[in-house]
């Protein structure tokens, strides 16, 4: 059979290439990231051996290539675990993330594809036709049947379990960061958010498939469009992928080590998910007068270095200059300053901000030079952090002023 080149399938050809060439670079890009990045580059694997099993059929190049057909059936399972052991390893840094344990997970992969040797054991023609219609054929003897079927249920609750896990992960991390950074750029992983918003929107729309499309001739337009679904996530991780830079640097990473090892720590003040202040530390051993001392040398600090206006401000780095334990400066932000670091140290430069706004001889100072001044990276970061202070817009304070 000759092959039949379009520009669709030119498109599947160019996406899975491109998915490819991205999977490379991330596996590349850093010495350092080069761990966290491979599960990333997994996951686009998995997606351009999908769209590459879509050339291959569209073309007609698989009767070039008959051992290629179905070959990519059990990829598909590593989808849901890559995800989320990327962002255990980008936003937990702190936990054993090592490759025997992630390998462990990995174990659903092997599992499936020793539920496809039942399917890649028949000819050519009977493989090719369930490729071809997404349904297995009802001739087709039990037990091939069932080791699809069983793949199909494992594949579905397997990523269902992790892409949970993967979301709860995020919403831990966002909630953690302002106990830590200073800032958001970057770290919030908005991205990462989006990605799994897309993903969830994939498993419902196959769980769709599954249920209601499997007889019908809308099934073939529905799969058409999970062709363009999988080339633009291809395109959003790699992209994304290259652009995220390390959340935790050395210092960070210390500290939530120390805020672990706390746990079983009496004496240690590990900050706990409760609201009643008089039970968040409880296992502390600072007192109010501990609290106190480090509060007026934070004011001190503050009053007379401006330390807030350090752009990339952390928890760790604020400590330092205090000379005191970062969970005891936590403890103290959060006892006599009712606010975690990343409110406190914003709250401080929007004062900051005000005082320029209103300052006449910098009348002509635009808005995101005032912002840049006042340590932000963004100046959407600024808007939100003086409309969430003040109450206004810093225009609209500068125009009250």
């Amino acid at each position: 059979m000759s092959a039949n080149v379009s520009i669709h399938s030119l498109l599947l050809f160019l996406a899975a290439g491109q998915g490819i060439v991205f999977a490379i670079l991330l596996c590349f890009r850093s010495r350092i990231n080069r761990l966290v990045n491979m599960h990333l580059a997994f996951i686009l694997l998995a997606f351009s051996v999908e769209i590459l099993q879509k050339f291959l059929l569209d073309t007609g190049y698989i009767f070039q290539f008959p051992y290629l057909v179905g070959i990519n059936l059990p990829f598909d399972a590593t989808v849901g675990i890559a995800l989320y052991w990327y962002v255990r390893s980008i936003t937990y840094p702190e936990k054993d993330n090592s490759p025997y344990d992630f390998l462990k997970h990995y174990s659903v992969l092997f599992v499936c594809i020793v539920l496809s040797i039942p399917y890649w054991s028949l000819d050519f023609e009977s493989k090719l036709l369930m490729m071809e219609t997404g349904a297995v054929p009802s001739e087709w003897p039990a037990y091939i049947s069932y080791s699809i079927g069983g793949q199909v249920l494992l594949k579905i609750v397997s990523f269902s379990a992790y892409l949970f896990l993967s979301i709860k992960m995020l919403l831990e991390h966002k909630n953690r960061i302002k106990d830590i950074f200073s800032y958001q750029e970057k770290i919030t992983l908005m991205w990462l958010t989006n990605m799994l918003w897309l993903f969830l929107f994939g498993l419902l729309q196959g769980i769709s498939i599954l249920l209601f499309f499997q007889e019908y001739e809308e099934l073939t337009q529905i799969m058409g469009f999970m062709e363009y679904f999988s080339i633009i996530v291809i395109f959003y991780i790699g992209v994304m992928g290259l652009l995220q830079p390390e959340i935790y640097r050395q210092s960070e990473q210390v500290y939530i080590t120390e805020l672990k090892r706390a746990l079983n720590n009496p004496a240690a003040s590990l900050p706990e998910e409760k609201n009643d202040d008089n039970i968040k530390y409880r296992k502390s051993a600072l007192t109010d007068q501990d609290m106190q001392r480090i509060a007026n040398k934070l004011n001190t600090l503050m009053q007379e270095q401006r330390t807030f206006l350090e752009p990339d401000l952390s928890m760790p780095q604020l400590a330092a200059h205090l000379t005191v334990s970062p969970n005891y400066l936590s403890q103290t932000l959060s006892s006599k300053f009712d606010s975690n670091f990343f409110d406190y140290i914003n709250r401080l430069r929007i004062d900051y901000a005000k005082i320029q706004l209103l300052d006449p001889q910098l009348s002509k100072k635009s808005v995101v030079d005032i912002a840049i001044d006042s340590a932000f990276n963004s100046r959407s970061a600024f808007y939100t952090a003086f409309k969430k202070h003040v109450g206004m817009t810093p225009s609209e304070f500068k125009k009250n002023g």
